[in-house]
Parts: structure tokens; sequence; C-alpha cells
């Protein structure tokens, strides 16, 4: 049964407005000033119980319209119908009323009618608005559950006396595009990769999980970076491809040789790789197009001697971003912070660098620290 709130001083009017409604199978809470009404709708179980408001505009203290204007005010009452109830018929006092965001407004002599109908139009409305925070709760819970299976992919670090790997990941929404991982495939050997699907929220985010799943029996079987691009690439133009669907990534996959002391990797158009060591700063640029943009492109690779205190800097372009909108200007600048703060890069990045901006792109670093 709805319930609708009668707020009237006129013990008469409350009576007829009740004996009409409930001819009408509506349930109904008299209250006779504004201060009631509000003190009934501070009660936490309000929000649930009461579906309408069938408010007077002319009362002594609180009028009508101040008890409007203090409703949509609170907490959970943005969209509950509140029709205003005048005696006065003046456009001014009616545009007050519908300014202070009442749902409707109709004049007394009340006409039986012409109100029942006007309350019917706003508990539909309010039913389709009930619907939807329903829908909107049902939605939320699951983004919050997939944020957490998101999360529970992230590799944990990894520290011995060969490698340091750990990651900072700042999705700009629940979900994210960005996704790293590494990957102990030999004692000696690990392979580390970060790559950024195309796009922002839950398509992005699926095809991330996607390609996540795949890695560890692709990078255990296969190894070698431009052999596990070359797959990475089949799997998105076999999975994620066709004529209402086009999706790609760009990703970096590095294979570290601890024993043979060299770095082989693929760029597949990611943001170069900044590599910090005591013989100074060099870059791990693109050596092939994005995983899925195209049927069978070639991935070459390259190598690196591995320095004894090298640092690998992997990252998306969110963090560019950070810094500018330019991409050359950004990597300038994301370098030149990564000399300031070394081995503290990441802390820099997390408490002084994000607060003071709005991030519109998700955000990951990775720092791969090579004894």
């Amino acid at each position: 049964m709805m319930a609708i709130m009668i707020v009237d001083d006129e013990p008469v009017n409350t009576m007829v407005l009740e004996q009409l409604l409930h001819q009408h199978n509506y349930e109904t809470i008299a209250v006779s000033s504004g201060e009631d009404a509000l003190e009934l709708l501070m009660d936490p179980q309000a929000p649930s119980r009461y579906d309408l408001v069938l408010l007077d505009v002319e009362m002594p203290g609180i009028s009508g319209i101040e008890t409007c204007k203090r409703i949509r005010q609170m907490a959970g009452y943005e969209e509950l119908p509140v029709i205003m109830v005048s005696g006065r018929t003046e456009e001014k006092q009616i545009a007050e009323g519908l300014d202070a965001e009442a749902s409707d407004y109709t004049t007394k002599p009340i006409k039986i009618t012409e109100l029942l109908a006007r309350i019917r139009s706003a508990l539909r409305y309010k039913a389709a608005v009930d619907e939807r925070k329903k829908y909107e709760a049902r939605l939320q819970y699951d983004l919050d559950l997939a944020q957490k299976i998101q999360q529970s992919a992230l590799t944990p670090p990894i520290s011995n006396e060969e490698i340091d790997v750990r990651a900072l990941y700042l999705p700009s929404k629940k979900l994210a595009g960005d996704m790293y991982a590494w990957f102990q495939v030999a004692p000696d050997r690990y392979g580390v990769i970060i790559f950024d699907v195309m796009g922002h929220g839950v398509s992005s985010a699926l095809i991330t999980m996607g390609i996540r799943s795949i890695l560890p029996g692709l990078v255990g079987n296969v190894q070698y970076p431009a052999d596990v691009m070359s797959e990475l690439n089949r799997q998105m133009t076999f999975l994620f491809s066709g004529e209402d669907m086009q999706s790609y990534f760009t990703a970096v996959y590095c294979y570290i040789d601890t024993t043979r002391r060299r770095i082989e990797y693929v760029n597949a158009g990611h943001p170069p790789v900044i590599v910090t060591s005591d013989e100074g700063v060099c870059h791990l640029e693109t050596t092939g197009v994005p995983v899925g943009m195209f049927e069978e492109p070639n991935y070459e690779a390259k190598e690196i001697a591995l320095k004894p205190g090298m640092v690998l800097h992997m990252y998306t372009d969110g963090l560019m971003e950070c810094y500018s909108k330019d991409i050359d200007d950004g990597i300038r600048w994301l370098e030149k912070d990564i000399a300031t703060y070394g081995a503290g890069y990441a802390d820099h990045v997390a408490e002084r660098l994000v607060p003071k901006i709005e991030i519109d792109d998700d955000l990951c670093l990775v720092t791969v620290k090579l004894v």
C-alpha cells in the first residue's frame, strides 16, 4: 500500500484528504506543520516509508515552500514526489513552489478527479525511481565484485637477491583497462609485462581480464618476447575482433635473464620504458604495433645488457598525462622526476603527484630493480 504524508495545519482539510485517500486504498500519515513533517522524515527508515507528500503552502511557522526546499536538501529525498496544495492561484506563487523543486502543484478547493490523477502520476514516477535505484544497487554490487576480482589478479611484489618487482596501480574508475604481471619462468629468468587496453570501464576491463587469464600458460610455454606478443595478437584477433568490435592494447614485455645478464624486450606501441643505471638513462622504445591492431604483425625483439643497479620503469600513458597531454613533454617530466626521487618515485606519484590532479585515465607503474 502506498503511503502518503499529508502536511496541513487545517484539521478539516486533513480529515477530507484522509477520507478521500483511504477510499482509494492509500495509507496516510497526517501532520500539522512543516516542522513536524521534517522531523518525521529525519527517521532513518523514513525514505522507504513514504511515497509522496501532499504539502500545504500556507502554514504557520515554516511555510510549505520552505519545507519543500528543506526536504530536497535531505539525503534520500531528492526524488520524493511532493505535491504543493494552495488556496492561491497566482502564477508567482506557483512558480515559487516549482522553484522549490516541488513535483507538482494543485489548488484549493480540491478537485478530486484532478488531485487523484496528479497523485497517480507522481506515484508512477516514484515507482520508476525506486526500480531504477534497485537496478543501480545491483549494478554497483556487480561492479564492486568485479573490482575485487580484477584486483585479485594483480601480481604480488617479488623480491630476492636478483630482482625486485613491484607496482603502483590506480584505476580511474571501478574497473581498469591497465594490467601488469610478472612470472619467474626459470630459476634465473623472469618475464614482466605491462599492458593498456584501449578505452576505459567495463568493456576494456573484460578484455584486460581475458588477456590476463592466458598469460601464465603463455609465458611459461613461449617465454621469448616476440613469440609472446605474436600469440597475444592471435588471441586478440580471435577473441575480440569483428565488424561490430575492434579492440587492441599496447604492451611491453621484458624477458630478463640474470645469468646471461641480458634483457630481451618487445614494445608493442607502448610508452617507452625508462631504464636508469650508473651509466645513465636509456629508453626501450617501440618495436612493433599495438596487439590486436593487425592480423599478422611482425614483432621485433631487441636486447640490452643488464647492468648492476639497473632499474626499469614501465608505465601506462595515464602516468604521462599526469604531467602533460603532450607525449614527449610528459616523458621528459616523468624522466626528470625519476632522476629526482629515485627509489621513492612510486611514493612520490601516489602521495604527491596524483592527489593534485583529477585522474581521467587508468594509471599503472611497474618498477623492476636488478642487482
